[in-house]
């Protein structure tokens, strides 16, 4: 039976946190993705919003931005295989920059 290896976890844990203050740093839309979702945990504090109705609304917000961390990463990613124009390339970027898009009208669609 194997045992955890805390050390490695907390690594993990460590790249994990470095990697979503990297992106806070460097991406204005993280960023405003970041504002969205602090702000709507205000706002389900204020309204006395419900257990169930706020796990919806959290669900929503951390899918856009989980979706933004993916779009940057694959990004960065095609952009290190091919400075020049490529149309795989840019095919790759705007389907992930639709992936965002879908996820944040969900978001909202799941809001109202």
């Amino acid at each position: 039976m194997k045992y955890i290896n805390f050390k490695k976890v907390g690594y993990s844990f460590h790249h994990a946190f470095r990697g979503v203050i990297r992106l806070l740093a460097n991406e204005q839309n993280a960023r405003i993705h970041a504002i969205i979702t602090i702000g709507t945990g205000m706002l389900v504090y204020i309204l006395d919003v419900s257990r169930l109705e706020a796990a919806i609304l959290f669900m929503a917000v951390i899918m856009v931005f989980a979706m933004e961390i993916m779009n940057t990463a694959i990004e960065k990613v095609c952009n290190e295989i091919d400075q020049k124009h490529n149309e795989n390339i840019k095919f790759i970027k705007d389907a992930m920059a639709g992936a965002v898009l879908l996820a944040s009208v969900i978001a909202i669609v799941w809001q109202l």
